[in-house]
């Protein structure tokens, strides 16, 4: 808000009502309204009535406090009757003045931004302000104080002590300076807690999984730390009604918490009741709670559930209900609102290596209101056609496994040679403590290739059924899976096959994929990767090249294009190897909001032998640019990738277009 002048014009405000008409006098024109909004509640009851001496003081006095809490603290105003149905109000707001420096005797484990923060926390919340356009109100001074010493409270300093030492007022630049007076006393330290009302092993067994927490600061953030481990231990335990009340005592540097509990009656799941549903079957519904039956009520395993459900997508919202019934049994209802299952969508992209991308899907989540997805999909590029449908059970056999059949029929276009493979493929997926998943898959598939410019030797067998299992491990700890900036993510893949028609062998695969971001600063971070993989077979002359490993492209060595890295043909095609590694590192700066820049350095090589794939012998090094835009479907990435030790018949760098986040 801009200062009100001192000295204006004349301006006649009329608010007609009723009886009473107020007139001011004194408030410039462009913060009429803006005053007015705000006095104007207070004023509905003076309006509906017939001037009085004491209704315009009234109205005098609700102009005077907001004047003053804008800022105005010289402000003067007085009323006037002067006939009729008037109340003249005259303001005279003077300079208003801003909070100036804020500072204290001595910072203690206080930062200068901590300080100022808290300081002015409650006036920003309050008045939406921005601390730096902070208006000076007297009573602020003190709730500022008191901010302060609430949050030296909460990071573990209990006997913190804050108070407004003297205010400086600076009439020629309209500020005031406070100045604290700030002790803030030893930093607490939890002790043992107290366990009361429970029989002793309780008590025992809460010390146990509380037991990482004393000896650290008695912070707010490690006090409810310590609730929130006693009140599980008894919601896990079927104790639905248990109360607890917790009390701290602060003494001689040590927080000594102490619990009083009355743990009620344990109560036992006996029915789950499904309400809500129209579509889906409400047996599909209750077997994601059916681990509750029979045991004491878990209300950390009913949540758990309750999220299993809600992520199948089926239902817009899940609630649940426990319902206690005498002789200590209970029902558990689950209220459901369900969502439209189907939709049918089509999409269309671009890549440097893909070219044109067009697709249609059709998904349905609750097939036949079974809770099985359903998706049917067909892709068109400029590399071939993709056509698959897949179904999934997202709680397979009554447990958190998510079980999928897949059938594909791919017709695919790669420099070198042609493919059409059609396979089928079912698959368990286990995911777990938030972080980590586990896949195991069994596929076969019959893929036929040809080439008019490989030699039948470079081809290798062209018509052949891949029958294979194999496991997936994968940990992820990003802060966002579409755009992250901080986080490790791995993933590690391990297949065995076996090779039948113009083919004759068995092999074993292996691949590993990590990456760790971090960040330098709000503006910037680090990106580093690694990926390494080989396959072994029990022919080398007899393995396909569509199960050659192959590298470069966007996310390995950037000076190349999409598989280019390594052996090439006598045609000059790339033929891959039997094994293969690159690292990269990048920079990553946001130039403004969505648009971010990157230099990045990638160095890696494809072998012909897997004898060679620790060797990291005669690495290729690449060295570039980029820019990102960040959008909800993943950043779009423009990069070059300049060939820093280039090679006869080697491209001097690479140009790439993608769309999605590199691993």
């Amino acid at each position: 808000m801009r200062p009100l002048a001192t000295s204006v014009f004349l301006i006649l405000t009329s608010i007609t009502a009723e009886a009473a008409s107020i007139h001011i006098h004194g408030i410039p024109e462009d913060k009429k309204t803006e005053l007015l909004a705000k006095v104007s509640p207070r004023l509905d009851f003076i309006k509906t009535r017939d001037p009085a001496p004491w209704r315009a003081d009234d109205a005098a006095y609700f102009f005077k406090r907001l004047l003053v809490r804008t800022g105005h603290i010289d402000a003067e105003v007085d009323w006037r009757l002067p006939g009729g149905n008037i109340i003249e109000i005259n303001a005279k707001p003077g300079p208003r003045y801003l909070y100036g420096k804020v500072d204290a005797n001595q910072m203690g484990p206080l930062t200068p931004e901590e300080l100022n923060g808290y300081f002015f926390q409650p006036l920003v919340e309050t008045e939406i302000v921005a601390a730096e356009d902070a208006p000076y109100i007297i009573e602020y001074t003190e709730q500022g104080a008191v901010n302060v010493r609430n949050y030296l409270h909460s990071k573990g300093y209990w006997h913190a002590r804050v108070s407004v030492a003297h205010e400086t007022v600076d009439r020629n630049r309209k500020r005031v300076d406070v100045k604290l007076q700030l002790s803030p006393g030893p930093l607490f330290i939890l002790a043992e807690p107290a366990i009361r009302g429970v029989p002793r092993q309780d008590a025992e067994s809460i010390s146990a999984e509380i037991r990482n927490l004393p000896g650290k600061k008695a912070s707010t953030t490690n006090i409810i730390k310590v609730r929130s481990l006693v009140e599980n231990y008894f919601r896990v335990r079927g104790y639905h009604h248990a109360t607890l009340q917790m009390t701290a005592e602060h003494r001689s540097g040590m927080t000594y918490l102490i619990f009083d509990i009355n743990r009620g009656r344990i109560f036992t799941v006996d029915n789950i009741i499904v309400k809500g549903v129209q579509k889906t079957k409400k047996r599909r519904v209750r077997r994601y709670f059916d681990g509750l039956r029979d045991k004491h009520f878990d209300q950390t395993a009913a949540d758990t559930a309750l999220q299993d459900l809600l992520k199948t997508g089926a239902f817009l919202s899940a609630t649940l209900n426990p319902l206690t019934r005498d002789g200590g049994m209970m029902d558990v209802e689950v209220d459901v609102v369900e969502a439209k299952a189907k939709s049918l969508r089509s999409y269309i992209g671009a890549g440097s290596y893909e070219g044109a991308i067009v697709g249609l899907s059709y998904t349905d989540l609750n097939l036949q209101g079974r809770l099985l997805r359903f998706n049917a999909r067909a892709e068109y590029s400029g590399r071939g056609l993709l056509r698959e449908m897949s179904l999934t059970d997202p709680r397979f056999a009554g447990e958190a496994l998510q079980f999928t059949t897949r059938a594909f029929l791919l017709e695919r276009n790669f420099d070198g040679y042609d493919k059409s493979e059609n396979g089928l493929e079912t698959s368990l997926l286990l995911k777990y403590a938030d972080h980590y998943s586990s896949r195991l898959y069994l596929g076969i598939t019959q893929t036929s290739t040809a080439s008019d410019s490989l030699t039948p030797m470079e081809l290798g067998p062209d018509d052949y059924v891949n029958t294979r299992i194999g496991f997936e491990q994968t940990v992820d700890f990003r802060d966002d899976p579409v755009l992250p900036t901080r986080g490790f993510n791995a993933r590690g893949v391990f297949e065995a096959g076996t090779l039948s028609g113009d083919a004759s062998s068995h092999y074993y695969k292996t691949t590993i994929d990590a990456s760790y971001r971090f960040p330098l600063s709000k503006k910037s971070n680090i990106m580093t990767r690694f990926s390494t993989g080989a396959i072994l077979t029990s022919d080398e002359n007899n393995l396909p090249i569509d199960l050659h490993l192959f590298s470069g492209g966007p996310d390995s060595v950037r000076s190349f294009g999409q598989r280019e890295l390594g052996p090439s043909s006598l045609s000059g095609d790339p033929l891959g190897g039997a094994a293969y590694w690159n690292a990269s590192v990048e920079y990553i700066r946001t130039i403004n909001e969505p648009i971010k820049g990157v230099v990045f350095f990638d160095m890696g090589q494809v072998y012909t032998d897997a004898n060679d794939w620790f060797s990291f012998r005669d690495p290729h090094y690449a060295l570039g640019l980029g820019l990102r835009i960040d959008l909800p479907i993943g950043p779009v990435r423009l990069e070059y990738g300049h060939n820093m030790n280039r090679r006869k018949g080697e491209p001097s760098g690479t140009f790439h277009f993608s769309i999605g986040t590199s691993f």
